[in-house]
């Protein structure tokens, strides 16, 4: 039981600033590749079961014991597929297409939207190819046209706000080239940070 709730604390500790890539290298996985079945393959592992216990009973200090398979866990990729236990399988997702779209003039004022598009944007197409798309605006309402909740989120005078248009069909199959009358969800970006808007549109849509 002091294993598990030190863990936990360890666990709980990362997971207040996100669980980042460095502490998930640290104790041997790559989050950006690691999908969770092959935690499962390590949590089955006699082998590895047997080493682990061996490591915790030679030492005393509860806060160096360890529980592998509880560390794959929270750094291994949902919506990744291990090739080689489920080959040919792609995620399936809630929503055929999304399009994330945003005014050039005023995307800087949103720095976690900003930093998606330079830090994650690559990766997200590489999974999703044509399923997701980006649409840029430009927004030439005058300046003072003021959004108040623009202003209080650091959003700033001018410009729309970034959205993110989820839809239950692909393009082809559209009805309407009305983009809101089409979307079955819009989400506006505002506040959202970088990471939850990466791991939504991951989970969400299916791989390409």
């Amino acid at each position: 039981m002091i294993i598990v709730c030190t863990l936990l604390i360890t666990l709980d500790t990362a997971n207040a600033g996100g669980i980042s890539n460095e502490w998930c290298l640290e104790r041997g996985f790559d989050s950006s590749n690691l999908s969770c079945d092959t935690c499962q393959l390590l949590a089955e592992s006699t082998t590895l079961q047997r080493l682990q216990d061996d490591k915790n009973k030679a030492t005393d200090n509860d806060d160096e014991h360890i529980d592998i398979n509880k560390e794959c866990q929270v750094c291994c990729q949902e919506y990744k597929v291990n090739p080689l236990l489920r080959p040919g399988e792609t995620l399936k997702g809630k929503y055929k297409h999304a399009i994330l779209k945003y005014d050039e003039k005023s995307v800087d004022n949103y720095q976690e939207v900003r930093d998606f598009l330079e830090r994650d944007l690559s990766e997200v197409l590489s999974f999703k190819g044509d399923k997701f798309q980006i649409e840029k605006t430009n927004d030439s309402s005058p300046s003072n046209n003021i959004d108040m909740y623009s202003l209080m989120m650091g959003g700033g005078y001018g410009g729309a706000g970034p959205q993110l248009m989820f839809f239950e069909q692909s393009k082809k199959e559209w009805t309407t080239y009305n983009e809101e009358e089409q979307a079955g969800e819009i989400i506006n970006l505002r506040g959202w940070k970088r990471e939850d808007l990466r791991n939504m549109i991951l989970t969400l849509l299916p791989n390409a």
